[in-house]
């Protein structure tokens, strides 16, 4: 993909993504990524992270268990389990998150199982769309 290609690409996920969920509490990153909130259709929550940065690929972050519907081999996706979070050493002692940073103080997104797209297309942004729009919501415990 041609750096410009995967400029209007962006802006065109970014508009899209725009015009169906609302803007994360925690706002978007000024250059680096932006974080969406939305309910689906049976009422679940859901939080979508986009990767808007020139430099890196179109990459879109969902909870693993929203997306569980899109057969394997659809999209280009990796899955990040929560098991590897705080398993590599930083440099400053402790351990680091592992993910984009942008993900970290997110409720949902944060320490959950997730899968990262990388979007070749609008196309692909709404097959990731129509599955999360699907979540059916959890049951609390007493309901």
């Amino acid at each position: 993909m041609t750096e410009l290609s995967r400029a209007n690409l962006k802006r065109a996920i970014v508009t899209r993504l725009d015009s169906i969920a609302d803007e994360h509490r925690l706002g978007h990153q000024a250059a680096y990524a932006n974080r969406y909130t939305m309910r689906s259709q049976f009422d679940a929550p859901i939080e979508l992270m986009f990767e808007k940065d020139p430099e890196t690929e179109p990459h879109l972050w969902v909870l693993a268990a929203q997306v569980a519907s899109i057969p394997e081999g659809t999209l280009i996706a990796k899955p990040y389990p929560k098991a590897d979070l705080y398993t590599v050493p930083a440099k400053g002692g402790g351990m680091q998150y592992g993910r984009h940073s942008a993900l970290e103080d997110m409720i949902i997104l944060g320490r959950a199982d997730l899968v990262r797209f990388t979007l070749r297309s609008v196309a692909d942004l709404d097959v990731v769309l129509f599955a999360v729009m699907q979540a059916k919501r959890q049951a609390r415990e007493g309901e």
